[in-house]
């Protein structure tokens, strides 16, 4: 038999622990979905030990047999608070279809203990010893259904922080190991007191449920870790590639996966050796640059690491079913060979737009070329027409005249048969370089053999036949080689709109008006009728 003092002493004590640790953690049920149900565990646990201590403590018969109500209201209430503990622990969102579903058994329980006077199903047989008096049972059968429920209630809690513990490494690991072991305690012992009654007289469960309350009580508190681990580890398995860092409310590192170590060990930490990083402070762990892009809240970001390699940093909240953020998880990918490459490809490219201009100014260069005769250097026929279909469409837009002087070397036949193309070739360049002094460069135009073409936009018929005189008189200013030889051109002028609006019409009338000039003893200008 054991002593009854001391044990219910001490069985206070741990009912005055309890209640202060559950008037802590319940201060920070805003801040972890854990805490609320911890808190009910806690006061369960309290209201389950008091109610064994007045049991031992030498009351009244008549306040034994009331006290029995509060002791196993505190007993089905701490099974269920921690049930929902685990489960907030584990990440499960609260439900209250589930928390009812929970709630049955103790409300029966509490049913099954008040009817227990007139039924004695819960308790075969009440008998009062000792002095003090104290009540001495024999277990019915709705005891023991409820003991085989509360144990498999917490069978299964046990079961879901032993999956936690498989799926966490470190010291995640380690806070679920003690975990593990804090729910093994009240077991063991509750198994003893009731199958080792004869040993174990007085119900010291509450004393070992406050060892496991104040256990979770501290992982809340202080460590407050387990409750970030179920949302970010999904992230961690679904993106084993990149490095994966999280991070709770107070910039810890809470989880690191492998990819993680590796990176932190091609920075030359020591972590990144097998030390351990989870649990301590980011910033001193984590390379700076890394730790202000985390740090800078959700986004994406890319940094160059003290190491010099670059990292593309994926930063995203982690909040709880109520939208609070609790930490954040970091995806850290390194991206050093994809900016090279893309550097390299951006060098590539630039060389390549290089090429393409260079390609393009020389295709514009060939293209000026084929438009230009090789001989003058004036603009040639192939480009003049289409030059000419322009014009005219403006200058029927403008209202404005556009003149045209289509000229003639005289007799140059002659020239090239009495003195060698060689002096005829002097003779047209010539010709092109007098008649560019007296007009724009992009307005002449060699035609044809010894035909040239001047455009005189702006002016109308008559002042277009003086500026072809004009032309005329420096044509005949030109020397070369061959001092006797004397060089003349006719010239025939024409205007739009007056003598066409086509390019056809009225190159066609400048034409008849030439062969007039030549007809009329060449040397001379005509204008077109």
């Amino acid at each position: 038999m054991t002593s009854l003092a001391p044990l219910a002493l001490l069985i206070a004590f741990a009912v005055a622990i309890t209640t202060t640790t559950g008037l802590l953690t319940l201060r920070r049920r805003r801040a972890t979905p854990a805490a609320l149900p911890l808190t009910a565990a806690l006061f369960s646990v309290s209201v389950w030990g008091l109610a064994v201590v007045l049991l031992n403590a030498g009351v009244p018969r008549p306040w034994l047999d009331r006290l029995v109500v509060p002791q196993f209201l505190g007993v089905g209430a701490t099974v269920l608070s921690l049930r929902l503990f685990v489960d907030a622990v584990g990440g499960r969102t609260f439900r209250w279809r589930r928390a009812l579903a929970f709630a049955v058994e103790p409300v029966l329980l509490l049913v099954a203990v008040l009817l227990d006077p007139r039924l004695h199903w819960f308790h075969t047989t009440v008998a009062y010893v000792g002095d003090p008096v104290r009540r001495s049972v024999t277990a019915g059968p709705l005891f023991w259904v409820h003991t085989a429920y509360s144990y498999m209630v917490i069978a299964t809690a046990a079961f879901s922080i032993w999956q936690l513990r498989r799926n966490t490494t470190g010291l995640l690991r380690r806070q679920a190991t003690t975990m593990l072991v804090a729910i093994a305690v009240p077991f063991g012992v509750n198994l003893a007191v009731v199958f080792l009654g004869d040993v174990v007289d007085v119900d010291v469960t509450p004393l070992a449920f406050t060892v496991t309350g104040v256990l979770f009580a501290y992982a809340v508190l202080q460590q407050d870790l387990l409750r970030l681990v179920p949302v970010a580890r999904s992230l961690v398995v679904e993106t084993v590639a990149d490095a994966v860092f999280v991070l709770d409310a107070r910039e810890r590192l809470v989880d690191v996966n492998p990819a993680g170590y590796a990176l932190l060990r091609s920075a030359g930490h020591p972590g990144g050796e097998g030390g351990e990083v989870v649990g301590r402070p980011a910033a001193g762990t984590l390379d700076p640059a890394l730790v202000r892009a985390v740090g800078a809240g959700e986004g994406a970001a890319v940094v160059r690491l003290g190491s010099g390699r670059d990292v593309d940093v994926r930063t995203r909240w982690l909040r709880d079913d109520r939208g609070r953020p609790i930490g954040r998880v970091a995806v850290v990918r390194d991206v050093t060979e994809q900016l090279r490459a893309g550097r390299a490809l951006e060098e590539a490219n630039e060389r390549l737009r290089a090429q393409v201009a260079t390609i393009e100014g020389l295709r514009a260069e060939l293209a000026e070329e084929a438009a230009r005769d090789p001989l003058t250097g004036l603009r040639n026929r192939r480009r003049f027409v289409e030059d000419l279909a322009n014009r005219l469409t403006a200058s029927g837009a403008s209202g404005q005249p556009l003149s045209l002087v289509l000229l003639d070397v005289d007799h140059f036949k002659a020239i090239n048969d009495a003195h060698g193309h060689a002096v005829g070739d002097d003779v047209l360049v010539e010709v092109a370089h007098a008649l560019r002094a007296h007009a724009r460069p992009e307005d002449v135009v060699r035609y044809g053999g010894e035909e040239f073409v001047v455009l005189l936009p702006h002016l109308g018929a008559a002042a277009a036949r003086v500026r072809a005189e004009e032309l005329r008189a420096a044509c005949a200013r030109v020397r070369v080689e061959v001092e006797a030889l004397r060089i003349t051109i006719s010239a025939g002028v024409a205007t739009a709109p007056d003598h066409g609006t086509t390019p056809d019409e009225l190159l066609l009338a400048a034409d008849r008006a030439l062969y007039e000039a030549k007809g009329g003893g060449r040397d001379q200008v005509a204008l077109a009728d």
